[in-house]
């Protein structure tokens, strides 16, 4: 029974694993993942780059997250966001390079541009917030 217990609360997503836009995130690093590993050995720099900018999205905005202020939460989901510009960036050059499938990055790019679109969501929101409680 114990056992059960901790499987159900293992599966059950908390906290910030709760969030879309986190969901999102955590999609997109699987997608990475697969693109490093069909990129060529010799391309270790750009392999490290790549996933060294997709770990940083997830660990700022997770960082953010658990801070405990408002501003800082903000401050991290902006480290986030530039980190997320910086891994299509950098994908989008694997695909030039013709390293992944164009069918590899348009899954990559898909989820990177909605991903991008409820971070900016999530950052007007706690803007919004922020100055509601500032004029309190």
């Amino acid at each position: 029974m114990a056992q059960e217990d901790n499987e159900r609360h293992a599966k059950k997503p908390r906290g910030h694993e709760k969030m879309i836009v986190w969901q999102n995130m955590d999609r997109l690093d699987t997608l990475v993942q697969k693109i490093l590993k069909d990129m060529p050995k010799y391309e270790f720099k750009m392999k490290s780059q790549i996933d060294n900018a997709s770990d940083s999205v997830g660990a700022n905005f997770v960082e953010g997250y658990y801070s405990g202020s408002l501003a800082e939460y903000l401050r991290f989901l902006h480290y986030s966001k530039r980190s997320l510009g910086e891994l299509r960036e950098r994908v989008r050059r694997v695909k030039r390079k013709e390293y992944i499938l164009a069918e590899t990055y348009e899954a990559f790019h898909d989820c990177a541009i909605k991903t991008m679109y409820l971070m900016d969501r999530l950052i007007q929101s706690l803007k919004n917030k922020k100055l509601e409680m500032e004029q309190k």
